[in-house]
């Protein structure tokens, strides 16, 4: 038949159709995942290196019986799969990225979840043993950054000492939300770092910080991963207390796919019990949002 010859009101409803399908965008495009199937959530890398994303899994199950399935990954990596329907639900920590795609529509129903803070680490000079009976010095950093509280200004002094050949720091991974508050925080310092004496990570957050050990150099991490990691002995932190370097994770949901579990998921790990398992984590998260 053609279309000439379909009546009026069936016209106005094929209108109506494509302009509905255009209004909605992704929405229109989503797929049920079988509720047999685990719950696939995407996380953080600082998230799973700390043990947040374990102790969470076996919270929920213990409480509700849901399964749970966890991918780590880089934040924006993360947010990628979650527009694609590759996960059912991401907790990442890059607000900007993903406030962007909550305002284009193609992820919904953006929580908080949990804050904790970055600290910037740094090789330590350990002092010679003390006589007997006297207390031994506190350990410093080359730079003498250790006690200080301006991120900004203590990455401008390693740039600096960096481009004299006194000092390393290794660069988190792309895409990673460490690397957009590194990147941030040189901006705010005034220097776009470069040289032999910025080292780039491939790796996790724990990935990046054993490698900041191995060279002696300056690293920014994630406070979780910190306390979680056993390699980081030749390093203390010099710079912690920055209100630049709050570390906050949000939740959020899928467009593409819909997991019969997904909004049970986050009910429950935003709600009371949810918020009792995320004080208690490793790694020292909070559950309360920290104040803008």
């Amino acid at each position: 038949m053609s279309i000439h010859r379909l009546p009026r009101r069936r016209l106005l409803q094929a209108a109506a159709a494509t302009s509905l399908t255009a209004w909605l965008g992704p929405a229109l495009a989503q797929q049920r995942r079988p509720q047999t199937q685990a719950l696939l959530v995407g996380v953080a890398t600082s998230l799973h290196d700390s043990g947040f994303a374990l102790h969470i899994r076996r919270a929920i199950a213990r409480d509700t019986g849901l399964a749970v399935d966890s991918t780590p990954g880089a934040s924006e990596r993360m947010l990628s799969l979650l527009e694609q329907g590759e996960v059912d639900v991401a907790i990442t920590h890059v607000p900007q990225a993903e406030e962007a795609l909550f305002k284009q529509g193609l992820v919904h129903d953006r929580r908080f979840v949990a804050a904790n803070r970055f600290v910037l680490a740094g090789p330590l000079e350990r002092p010679p043993a003390p006589a007997k009976g006297r207390k031994p010095p506190p350990p410093k950093d080359p730079l003498g950054l250790m006690g200080g509280s301006d991120a900004a200004q203590a990455l401008a002094q390693i740039a600096q000492a960096g481009a004299q050949g006194q000092a390393v720091f290794v660069a988190p991974a792309d895409r990673s939300g460490a690397r957009a508050k590194e990147l941030a925080l040189w901006q705010a310092a005034g220097t776009s770092p470069s040289g032999g004496w910025y080292q780039r990570a491939a790796g996790s957050m724990a990935e990046t910080l054993a490698q900041a050990n191995e060279l002696g150099a300056y690293v920014l991490v994630d406070r979780g991963v910190w306390l979680a990691s056993r390699q980081r002995d030749r390093l203390g932190v010099v710079v912690e207390g920055d209100a630049r370097l709050a570390d906050v994770y949000h939740a959020m949901r899928s467009f593409r796919v819909n997991h019969p579990a997904g909004k049970l998921f986050l009910d429950w790990l935003t709600g009371p019990t949810g918020r009792r398992a995320i004080a208690s984590a490793p790694g020292g998260y909070s559950a309360v949002a920290p104040r803008a």
